[in-house]
Formats: C-alpha cells, structure tokens, sequence
C-alpha cells in the first residue's frame, strides 16, 4: 500500500518570474500547472492508492476561476483513477469570518468527485485498499492558535499536541498510523517564525510511522528515527532565494515503511552578477556580450546585475541586455538592474593657479580617471562653450 504526498503548491504564485503567455494566463502559473500534473501523472502511473496535499494549495484565499479549474482538472484525474485523494486546508487557504472561518477549498468542484476530500478540521480517515490493507490518516489541517485554550503559544501548542495524542490513541485497530499536517514542528524553542504560531512537538506523534508536515517550503527530513517527521517543503520555487533548492515529492510505502523522496522536475532560475567596473567606454559592450554568452540560460528564468562604471552609463541599456538574454536561451527575464558604480572625485586645488577657466577645467579634467576619448570630446566642447562665454 502506497501514499503520495505531495507538498505545498501555491497555484497562482507568480512573483515577478512569469510574463503573459498569450492566452490570458501567465508563464509561471504554466509552469506550475505542469510541475502539479507531473506528480499526478507519476501516482496514476505507479498505481498508488492514496494522495494526499499538504495545503496551500492556492497562493491565495480568493484564486481565481483559472487556478480553481487547474486543480480541479487535476483533483478529477486522481478520482477517475480510483485514487484516495485529500487535500487539507492550508494557512493561505484560511479565511477568518468573524469567530468562525471557511476555506476556498471547499468552494471547488472537486468536493463532489468521487474518492477526493476537502478537510478544514483534522480527522482520523481509514483507507482500505483492493488488497483489504489498511491505513490510518492522520489529517491536519492548518490550525490557527486561537483554535485552541490558552493565553501563549506555549500552552496553545501543548494543547495541539494534546489533540494529536488523543486521535493517535483513538486509532485502536491495529492499523498503520500516517499523520499529514500543515503547521510547523517544534525544534526547541517556541518563538520560532514569529512566535505566533502552533508548534506541533514531534513527540506528540508517537505511534505514527511517519508524520509529514507543510507550511515550510524547505524540504527537510527533520527527524530520522521514530516518529519519523518530515517537512515536504512547497512544490515549486516561489523567488530567487530557491534558486538552488531542490523540490520533493514523498513516495511512501506503507507495508514497509520505507520513503522514496522524488524530485520534482521544475524550471531552473539563475541569479546572476557581472561586474563591468574599469571596463572602458569603447570596450564595455563586447565584454558583456561576452560574459553573458558564458550562461547556460536555456528555458530558465534569469535575473542579472550589472556593475558598471558611472562614466560608460550610455554605453549599455536594459532593453539591449533583454534582447542578448532571450537570444541566449532564457525563458523568462524577470529583471535586469544596472547599478552605476560612482568613484570620488580627485579634487586638487592647485589646479585654481591656471590661467584662466580652461585650463583650470583642462587640468580638472586630465586628473580625473575618464576614458580618452570621451576626455578629448568633452574638453572640444567645453573649449567652444567657454569661448563663447
């Protein structure tokens, strides 16, 4: 017997890493739309027996009607495959309504599909495959601190685990217990991320196999030995801080206790500097051309950094660097930011002896670190102004 949990996916994220894609939507809401019905396709495919999403499964709490269809498609594949489905409310997925709350999760219309559930308060479900084995899940949605007794977070969280214990010691038939979650685990101190939130202490998770939590978006395995507790992490990359995270699916097999962690395959993102600092005026574009062609841009979404030297400025521009960048490869140019490297002005006061204002300028110019030609333009122009003067 198999579980596929699948972590956050925040469906409608965009952040500045897509563009329109010509058809109404956005390139990146593309892209997770595909990286969702990878791992759909992979639990079809391997004939899981259980789905389960972690929550978040929106970005936001009111998604449009293009993202709700998304998931709706998706959700609806996994029923017609005959596939245990739950996804569970997230903290995006939360809405406040005076002392109560609800969820745009159950506003979907997968919430009538056959073998697909929508949870917004935590519940034991049983699972009983073709085969007749069972599982218990553990479902978690998010749950906000107020939902439970206290004056702290302290004597909050120690409530929720006070919860877990009993629905775990409630599972009396001898079943697996799973616990699929969406808060953070206590790691030693409650004033982590804020000290506004449940902790969720892994010992309160005794007599799970494993327990699986979302909400973090770092896939982490947090504890190796029993109870097993891992962080599933979000689904896709959200900024460039992911740049160089991976993203994980979990494949557990539950007859044997043994977890596969599948990595997602997401687009790349590259965030890069080229620092152009004493590259002259006449030299400065070649030398970049150059430096960009040493990037592997191909289908990844790029943002650069240009240094440059206050004085070559007008040698170079954004739209010229995005034209470079798209012709190299790069799927998406989410930015380009050329900062302008200023140096301090020589100042030498003896030049105040010359002459007259010429020469004064002349000897100002000359002590002063700017390209030779430009020198020679300026001071053309600056003799003909101060002539006329």
């Amino acid at each position: 017997m198999r579980i596929i949990v699948c972590g956050d996916t925040h469906i409608g994220a965009v952040f500045g890493l897509g563009r329109a894609n010509g058809k109404g939507g956005n390139t990146r809401v593309d892209d997770y739309e595909k990286t969702l019905n990878h791992v759909i396709d992979y639990t079809i495919k391997t004939k899981a027996d259980i789905f389960v999403q972690t929550g978040d499964i929106f970005e936001y709490r009111d998604p449009s009607v293009e993202h709700m269809s998304i998931v709706d498609k998706a959700l609806k594949r996994l029923s017609n495959a005959n596939i245990a489905t739950f996804v569970i409310m997230g903290n995006h997925d939360y809405k406040k309504s005076g002392s109560s709350f609800t969820s745009s999760i159950v506003s979907l219309s997968a919430t009538e599909y056959p073998n697909v559930r929508m949870l917004l308060e935590p519940e034991v479900v049983q699972v009983c495959n073709a085969k007749n084995e069972k599982v218990n899940l553990l479902l978690l949605p998010y749950r906000d601190r107020k939902m439970y007794e206290g004056t702290s977070v302290v004597e909050q969280s120690k409530n929720y685990d006070l919860h877990v214990k009993e629905m775990i010691a409630a599972s009396t038939d001898g079943a697996p217990i799973l616990a699929v979650g969406h808060n953070f685990f206590y790691e030693g101190s409650y004033t982590d991320y804020g000290g506004t939130e449940i902790m969720a202490s892994p010992s309160a998770f005794e007599g799970c196999d494993i327990t699986m939590m979302g909400h973090l978006h770092q896939f982490r395995v947090l504890r190796k030995h029993a109870p097993v507790c891992v962080y599933t992490g979000s689904m896709e990359r959200s900024n460039f801080g992911d740049t160089n995270v991976e993203k994980y699916f979990v494949d557990y097999d539950i007859s044997k206790k043994k977890a596969k962690f599948c990595k997602f395959p997401i687009r790349d993102l590259l965030d890069e500097s080229i620092d152009l600092s004493g590259v002259g005026f006449a030299d400065v574009g070649k030398v970049l051309e150059d430096a960009l062609e040493e990037y592997d841009l191909k289908d990844r979404i790029v943002r650069f950094k240009i240094l440059i030297d206050e004085k070559v400025l007008p040698a170079i521009d954004k739209a010229s660097i995005e034209s470079s960048l798209y012709s190299l490869g790069a799927f998406h140019v989410s930015r380009i930011s050329i900062e302008a490297i200023t140096k301090r002005i020589v100042r030498d006061n003896s030049i105040l002896n010359k002459k007259d204002d010429f020469s004064m300028f002349k000897a100002f110019v000359n002590s002063q670190d700017i390209d030779s030609d430009y020198k020679k333009s300026l001071l053309k122009e600056a003799k003909i102004i101060m002539g006329e003067v």
